[in-house]
């Protein structure tokens, strides 16, 4: 635990690259929560980044350049759930610009649905499917047990729900599994509490009102309607945001 409080303590002085948080790469019809990016789609955010040579990575790569002051042109790829179309879809993309990507997987549902959403159903990638996306270069990190909002649970059953999911995925990969995302990106101090007391090096949210930490990493949403120039604000965003995330927190 004390290796993540120094790396947590280092990261908050650092400017943050822009993080992506995507979920589903597929074309779906009916999508209320606007969850799935097209395989095209995606393929041209990737050749986005490569043209303006920026690079593709994964958080437990980016957190290490992040350490050694090497993360220019770095860009944080990560996609939330682990369902099956990241294996068919994602990977050769990933692969073809030489990028690599977290994947994060709720350990209690291996080979299940997203039953939490309303639409669509769509499958989460087995045993077997994480081992592959593991050995093909992406980062495995855990996304709670069951895809529970963690801020509504005790005390007992939110060390359960962030440990358990994390002891399969361990298990599974014969590894240690460093990285945690927040389901749903819900989050408090209580819960980025006991995602550190774990022993996670890092923990992802999507919008968080905490103070950028290593236990509070903001991402940015990417969707089907994100291409071109909105893709490019987007972006740009980021950077902004994080450099007055990191004027604040020197100020703090």
């Amino acid at each position: 635990m004390g290796e993540a409080h120094d790396a947590n303590t280092r990261l908050q002085v650092t400017r943050w690259p822009p993080i992506l948080m995507y979920h589903a790469i597929a074309r779906r019809i009916d999508d209320p929560n606007k969850i799935c990016v097209s395989a095209e789609t995606f393929e041209n955010q990737m050749l986005y980044l490569k043209r303006r040579n920026m690079r593709g990575v994964s958080m437990n790569e980016l957190m290490r350049a992040l350490r050694q002051g090497s993360a220019q042109g770095l860009v944080g790829l990560t996609f939330d759930d682990g369902y099956e179309n990241f294996l068919s879809a994602a990977q050769p993309v990933l692969e073809e610009f030489g990028f690599t990507a977290t994947v994060f997987v709720s350990g209690g549902m291996l080979g299940g649905s997203n039953s939490w959403d309303r639409a669509p159903k769509m499958r989460i990638l087995d045993a077997h499917g994480i081992r592959e996306v593991a050995a093909r270069g992406a980062e495995i990190g855990a996304h709670g047990t069951y895809h529970v909002r963690l801020s509504t649970l005790d005390p007992v059953r939110l060390r359960e729900e962030v440990e358990t999911g994390r002891q399969i995925l361990g298990e599974v990969l014969e590894r240690r599994v460093e990285g945690f995302c927040y389901p749903y990106g819900d989050l408090n101090s209580q819960v980025a509490q006991a995602v550190r007391e774990a022993g996670y090096s890092y923990a992802c949210a999507h919008k968080s009102e905490l103070l950028h930490s290593a236990y509070a990493i903001p991402r940015l949403y990417i969707g089907e309607s994100d291409r071109g120039l909105r893709f490019e604000l987007k972006l740009r965003w980021a950077r902004l945001h994080a450099g007055l995330a990191d004027l604040r927190m020197r100020r703090s």
